[in-house]
């Protein structure tokens, strides 16, 4: 995977969540009034982007103010021993 792109509605929350699972921001940037970053962990890359004003959308092709993704999936298997002892952690 090159990387996946995730639009998010707070990106602080969602830079504090992939770090637990092991990311790294790499580069911060802005892209208009967006704030944007790169990180980098579990073999890939992602890239946050916050999404002023976010809101449900019908089609998230045509709606600039979608946010979230379909799914992402990362195999853990050789980073954590336990996967319910490392999910009490985030919690």
């Amino acid at each position: 995977m090159h990387h996946a792109s995730i639009k998010t509605a707070d990106i602080h929350r969602a830079v504090a969540f992939y770090e637990q699972l092991g990311f790294t921001v790499q580069t911060r940037f802005t892209a208009g009034i967006t704030l944007a970053c790169w990180m980098e962990g579990l073999g890939g890359r992602i890239e946050l982007m916050q999404v002023p004003q976010p809101r449900p959308a019908l089609d998230a092709f045509t709606d600039e103010h979608y946010t979230g993704y379909y799914h992402l999936s990362f195999d853990l298997t050789d980073q954590i021993k336990s996967l319910p002892d490392w999910l009490s952690t985030l919690q």
